[in-house]
C-alpha cells in the first residue's frame, strides 16, 4: 500500500492524497505488470541459448511450459485490469477468461484488485449465483442432445465410457 501511495505522489503531483483514484494507480501498476511479464516470457525463452557458442531454438516442451504458465498470468493480469463496476460482466470476463469456478482464486484475484470489502462481498455473491446457476443448467444440459461446452462434452465422454465399462 506505500508503494502505491508513492507511485501516486511521484505520478501526480499536484493531485491531493484525498482525490488520488486508487484503481487508475492500480490499472497502471497492472499495465506495467502485463508489460514486464511479457518481457519475463521473451527472456525465459531465450535462455536456454543464452550463452551458447551455437544459436538455436529451444526445445519445444521447455517452450509449451513457458507459453502455458505466462499465459495464465497474463490472463490474470488482464481480469485484474478489468473493470468491475458491473458486477455481472466482470464475473464473465473473469470465468471467460480464466475458466475457474474455485471461489478461492475468485477471492485472491479480487484482493489483488484491491477492492473495498463491500465491493467484495457483492462481487463474490454474483460469482457464486453465476457459478451455482452455471452447474445447474450444465447439469440439465449435460443430459440432451447437441454441442456445448468443452465441460459438457467432458462429462458426456466420461458417461459413454461408464457406459462402455458397463456393458462389455
Amino acid at each position: 500500500h506505500f508503494v502505491m501511495v508513492m507511485l501516486a505522489k511521484n505520478s501526480f503531483p499536484l493531485a491531493s492524497p484525498a482525490s488520488l483514484d486508487f484503481s487508475l494507480v492500480l490499472c497502471a501498476s497492472s499495465v506495467q505488470l502485463l508489460l514486464d511479464t511479457h518481457s519475463f516470457k521473451t527472456t525465459l525463452l531465450n535462455l536456454p541459448s543464452v550463452g551458447a557458442a551455437v544459436q538455436r531454438k529451444a526445445p519445444t516442451s521447455y517452450t509449451k511450459i513457458v507459453m502455458k504458465g505466462m499465459a495464465k498470468a497474463e490472463l490474470i493480469l488482464k481480469v485484474v485490469m478489468s473493470p468491475h463496476d458491473l458486477g455481472e460482466e466482470f464475473v464473465k470476463s473473469y470465468l471467460k477468461l480464466l475458466e475457474d469456478p474455485d471461489v478461492a482464486n475468485f477471492q485472491k484475484v479480487l484482493e489483488m484488485k484491491g477492492l473495498k470489502r463491500g465491493e467484495v462481498h457483492t462481487l463474490l455473491d454474483i460469482f457464486k449465483h453465476h457459478r451455482s446457476s452455471t452447474s445447474d443448467s450444465s447439469g440439465a444440459a449435460a443430459g440432451g442432445t447437441g454441442g456445448g461446452a468443452p465441460e459438457e462434452s467432458g462429462s458426456r465422454i466420461r458417461k459413454l465410457e461408464r457406459l462402455i465399462k458397463k456393458n462389455f
